[in-house]
């Protein structure tokens, strides 16, 4: 998921200079993360212009009579009406009151912008890299981190041999059903594909892992916080249809067929801390 809004903010106590170096390591573009920081700044001043707006208009009007909660400023206005602005008229009170509503629209609008703007470019920050993990940008000099049994065996038959000759498998209906690489699973090979499944499901059961059945589909907002969409749009597949039932609503629904549980189950934890 999404790096916290936190780190790339000194005065919280992040350092942006580690995101960049993460980047780095990437081979990833680091100027990214000076991007969402402009953006997230220029977010910030948003929230700060509704609180100040609000503040200059009490101060001109209603002297040194501030709050400090915006959600309670308009319910403030109305209840405070009769002890605070027993001076202006009802001509001013409605003036007030229609400043305050339009400077309030007109920044919340620009602050859903950025705040969208600053999202798309976040997704696009991937997890800061382990110390331990080696800086390349192929595969020829990633490290092998621990091997099962005898490596340099030799096996004669391969998984594909195997399946064959206790015909556990059609490759050639599953691919003129399914295309490259369809395939049936038959006979032997089904029940054993259930044991196996079975026998991971008991062994992670003991180890106090819960079990989890993910959907298989995940709204585009969602998947796009646990993959590139903008490099892998393509390769992923996807279905489209109406938003909703509604008559006049165009809106339109995109969801991604997963590649992996990987992405549901990160999506699972979205917008929670884990230690």
């Amino acid at each position: 998921m999404v790096l916290d809004m936190d780190l790339f903010r000194e005065e919280k106590g992040g350092n942006p200079e580690i995101i960049r170096a993460s980047q780095r390591n990437r081979y990833k573009d680091p100027a990214l993360v000076d991007k969402v920081i402009e953006l997230d700044q220029a977010w910030r001043k948003g929230a700060c212009k509704i609180t100040t707006v609000f503040e200059l208009i009490l101060k001109t009007y209603l002297a040194r009579f501030l709050l400090d909660v915006f959600n309670r400023q308009k319910n403030v206005l109305s209840k405070a009406i009769g002890e605070k602005m027993k001076g202006l008229s009802v001509t001013q009170i409605k003036k007030l009151r229609m400043i305050l509503d339009e400077k309030m629209a007109e920044t919340k609008i620009s602050m859903e912008k950025l705040e969208t703007e600053r999202h798309q470019n976040l997704i696009q920050i991937g997890n800061i890299v382990h110390h331990s993990v080696p800086v390349s940008d192929d595969e020829e000099n990633n490290r092998v981190e621990r091997t099962f049994g005898d490596v340099t065996r030799k096996m004669k038959y391969s998984h594909v041999d195997l399946v064959a000759m206790i015909d556990g498998f059609d490759g050639d209906r599953g691919t003129t059903v399914a295309g490259g690489r369809g395939y049936f699973l038959k006979g032997a090979l089904v029940f054993l594909e259930q044991a196996i499944i079975q026998l991971a499901l008991q062994k992670l059961g003991e180890k106090g892992f819960t079990p989890l059945y993910t959907p298989f589909f995940m709204r585009k907002e969602v998947m796009q916080e646990v993959a590139q969409l903008s490099q892998f749009d393509e390769e992923l597949y996807k279905v489209c249809g109406k938003g909703s039932e509604v008559v006049g609503d165009n809106t339109v629904d995109e969801k991604y067929l997963i590649a992996t549980s990987e992405q549901p189950i990160a999506a699972f934890h979205r917008n929670e801390w884990i230690k």
